[in-house]
C-alpha cells in the first residue's frame, strides 16, 4: 500500500482503525523542531499530543531534557525517563491533586519541578499540600495573553501574584508561562506581530520582577505556530506541542512550517452504496478526532476530494465522486486535530521507511 511518500507494506495484518507512526517523518519533524529553537536547550515541548514514553526517548535523544504535560499521568511519565525538568501547565483547584504532585516531587527529588497557578486560590492549596509534606513547590505564574482561557492578566494582578508566591512559605517563585494557542495566522507577519505583543507582555513584568530583586527564574511560551520567535530570545524556552507529529490542521494553516504528518489512521473500506455513490469507513468518532467541524476532521492523502457526508461512532460515510473505492480497500486518514485523534487509542504501530512495523507505542500517559 503506498500513498504518496507513505508505505504500509501489509496493511492486512493491521487491524483497522489503527495509529501509525511513521518513523523517518517523526526524526525529521523533532530534528526540525531542535533546529527552529535555535538547540535543544532552547525547547520546553508539550507531551500532551503523544502521551508516549518512547517518543519522550527520541526527543530527549535530540537533546530535549525539560518538558511540559498537562495531567499529572503525563507528569510521571516524563520523570520515569529522567527528565531534567517538568512544568505541570494545568493549575491545581483540587487539594487531592496537589497532593499528588508534591509526592511525584518528593519521589523525584533530582528532577526541577513547576506547578502552575493564575490565582490566590491555586496558592493556597498548593501551600497547603506542600507545608503537611515539608516540601517546597516552585510555582510558574501562568499569563493570559490574550487566549482568554487560563491565567492572569499580564500586568498588575500578574505582578501582585508574583509577590505574593514569594512570599508565601512552602512555596517559591518559578518564572512565568504564557500559552498563546489564540495565534494561529497564516499570514507570516500577522503571527510575527501577534507573538511579538504577547511577548512584550512578559518582558515587561519580567522588568518590573527584576528591578524589585527577582533574579533566576524561567520563562516558557508559546505552542507550535509561534514557538521559534520565543525559544531564539533570550532566556525564554518556546513550547510546542504538535510538531512532534503535525496534522491537517497546522499543514493548511501554516504551510511555511516544515513539519510532516506523521501519525495517520489506517482505515478501510467496510461497505458500500454503488446507488448513491457512498462509501462506508471505519473510521467513526472513537477512531479520529471529532472536535473539529465534520467536513474537514481528516483528509486522505491520494484522495483529496472525498467528502464526508456523516460520521458516527464507528462509520465515517463519504462521498467517493470519480475514485474507484470498494469494500476492503485501505485508507490512510490525515487527522485534523492529531491530539484527540491519538488519544482514542492505546498505542500506535511505529512503521519504517519500507512500510514495515518496527514496533508498538504504547500511549503511557493516555489515562490522567
Amino acid at each position: 500500500m503506498r500513498l504518496e511518500d507513505y508505505i504500509v507494506a501489509k496493511p492486512d495484518e493491521i487491524e483497522t482503525p489503527a495509529l501509525l507512526a511513521f518513523e523517518d517523518k517523526l526524526e525529521f519533524n523533532i530534528q526540525k523542531t531542535v533546529e527552529l529553537a535555535g538547540g535543544a536547550q532552547n525547547l520546553t515541548p508539550h507531551v500532551k499530543t503523544h502521551k508516549s514514553a518512547y517518543i519522550l526517548q527520541r526527543q530527549m535523544a535530540a537533546g530535549i531534557k525539560a518538558f511540559k504535560c498537562a495531567t499529572l499521568k503525563e507528569a510521571e511519565m516524563i520523570a520515569e525517563q529522567g527528565a531534567s525538568e517538568i512544568l505541570l501547565s494545568y493549575p491545581l483547584a483540587q487539594y487531592k491533586k496537589a497532593q499528588r504532585f508534591v509526592g511525584l516531587q518528593k519521589k523525584y527529588p533530582r528532577i526541577k519541578w513547576f506547578a502552575l497557578a493564575s490565582s490566590p486560590q491555586h496558592l493556597e492549596i498548593m501551600a497547603k499540600a506542600a507545608s503537611e509534606s515539608g516540601s517546597n513547590v516552585s510555582v510558574m505564574v501562568d499569563l493570559d495573553v490574550g487566549m482568554h482561557r487560563t491565567g492572569i492578566d499580564p500586568g498588575e494582578p500578574a505582578y501582585q501574584l508574583c509577590v505574593q508566591i514569594s512570599k508565601t512559605p512552602g512555596l517559591k517563585f518559578g518564572g512565568l508561562h504564557a500559552y498563546d494557542g489564540h495565534n494561529e495566522q497564516t499570514d507570516l507577519t500577522e503571527r510575527e506581530a501577534a507573538a511579538n505583543k504577547a511577548l512584550s507582555y512578559v518582558r515587561e513584568l519580567e522588568s518590573r520582577l527584576r528591578n524589585l530583586g527577582f533574579e533566576e527564574f524561567s520563562i516558557v511560551m508559546g505552542g507550535s505556530p509561534c514557538f521559534p520567535y520565543y525559544a531564539r530570545e533570550k532566556g525564554i524556552k518556546g513550547s510546542p506541542g504538535t510538531t512532534v507529529y503535525w496534522d491537517g490542521g497546522y499543514s493548511q494553516e501554516m504551510p511555511d512550517m516544515p513539519f510532516r504528518c506523521c501519525a495517520l489512521v489506517l482505515t478501510q473500506v467496510i461497505d458500500e452504496n454503488p446507488a448513491l455513490g457512498l462509501i462506508t469507513l471505519d473510521l467513526g468518532s472513537k477512531a479520529i478526532c471529532s472536535d473539529k467541524p465534520l467536513p474537514v476532521r481528516a483528509t486522505f492523502p491520494s484522495y483529496p476530494n472525498l467528502k464526508i457526508v456523516r460520521q458516527n461512532e464507528e462509520h465515517l460515510v463519504l462521498e467517493k465522486g470519480d475514485y474507484s473505492l470498494s469494500i476492503g480497500d485501505y485508507l490512510l486518514a490525515i487527522p485534523r486535530h492529531v491530539c484527540t485523534a491519538v488519544v482514542r487509542y492505546p498505542g500506535a504501530w511505529l512503521i519504517d521507511k519500507h512500510g514495515n512495523v518496527t514496533k508498538w507505542i504504547e500511549h503511557t500517559a493516555r489515562d490522567r
